[in-house]
């Protein structure tokens, strides 16, 4: 296999181990203390902005920032993840964690491939396996509700989500470093949400299980699982990556069964099962590469 031909696949991996990391916040939220959801929200992105541009520091020094704040893409981006994490927040309020995660999550591929209109008929076939696999991990794992404002809201993230990874896909298609992207989108993200700082109790943030959280919430599943996402949008369409990124809510699930000690049915396993097929199908190479402007689809 040539360097070009495997990038796909090494994208694959890349967007795959971001989605893992995202499915360990339900554990470390819930392992945390009690916390309204906006702060624990606005304290997560401040510290993963933080650590970004830490990261990406010498790329950003000497005009970068100001540079990659004149993207659109890298400012839409910004936008729609603080969006993300106040729809998402709110959404699982009101219908549960797993509804909420299940909407937000598995609509996300459909707003993707609606948005960047790349799309194929192995991701479709591959969303709708996962879409389903989803749907049975949920009514394998209990009771569900469902209520009006907590769906719209979870579709909101959804579509919030989709939007973040179209325009940082777009960012880095048009010569963007990936961790540059991630930084200042995060910045936008962090400044958007400064104000929930100032208008929420933030006492939790003074106790040592608090802080480890934050530090934890913004470090892990933030500012190093979207850097990993990021660099795998250089070789993965954002409706393949958002199809992948369906592995989230399997691990949350795993997680919750191996360290809280919740019970899923063989329904929830087989949903678990089939959203790993889903993963593989995405993931497949295609049987030869193509030129593109854009960057190269897992899902050819």
């Amino acid at each position: 296999m040539t360097a070009d031909a495997g990038r796909p696949a090494r994208g694959g991996l890349l967007v795959l181990a971001a989605a893992a990391l995202f499915g360990t916040i339900g554990t470390a939220r819930v392992l945390g203390p009690d916390a309204p959801a906006a702060s624990v929200g606005a304290a997560r992105l401040v510290v993963a902005a933080l650590l970004l541009v830490a990261f990406a520091w010498p790329h950003l020094r000497g005009g970068g920032a100001t540079a990659e704040l004149r993207r659109p893409a890298t400012v839409v981006a910004g936008v729609a993840q603080a969006a993300f994490q106040v729809t998402f927040l709110a959404a699982v309020v009101l219908t549960g964690v797993a509804v909420g995660t299940l909407v937000a999550i598995g609509s996300a591929p459909l707003f993707a491939g609606l948005i960047s209109r790349r799309v194929s008929a192995r991701w479709a076939i591959a969303t709708a396996l996962a879409v389903v696999g989803l749907l049975l991990l949920v009514l394998g794992g209990g009771a569900a509700r469902l209520t009006l404002g907590g769906t719209l809201l979870a579709l909101g993230a959804g579509l919030s989500y989709a939007t973040y990874t179209v325009a940082t896909g777009r960012a880095v298609a048009s010569g963007a470093v990936p961790a540059v992207t991630t930084a200042v989108a995060f910045t936008v993200a962090a400044v958007v949400l400064l104000p929930a700082l100032a208008l929420t109790d933030l006492h939790w943030l003074a106790t040592p299980s608090g802080l480890l959280m934050a530090v934890y919430l913004g470090l892990v599943p933030t500012a190093l699982a979207y850097r990993l996402f990021a660099a795998g949008l250089r070789s993965v369409a954002a409706s393949v990556a958002s199809t992948i990124g369906l592995a989230e809510p399997v691990v949350a699930a795993l997680l919750g069964v191996l360290v809280l000690g919740e019970r899923l049915s063989a329904l929830g396993w087989l949903g678990a099962v089939l959203v790993l097929l889903a993963l593989a199908l995405a993931a497949r190479r295609p049987a030869a590469p193509r030129a593109s402007p854009e960057p190269a689809t897992l899902g050819g």
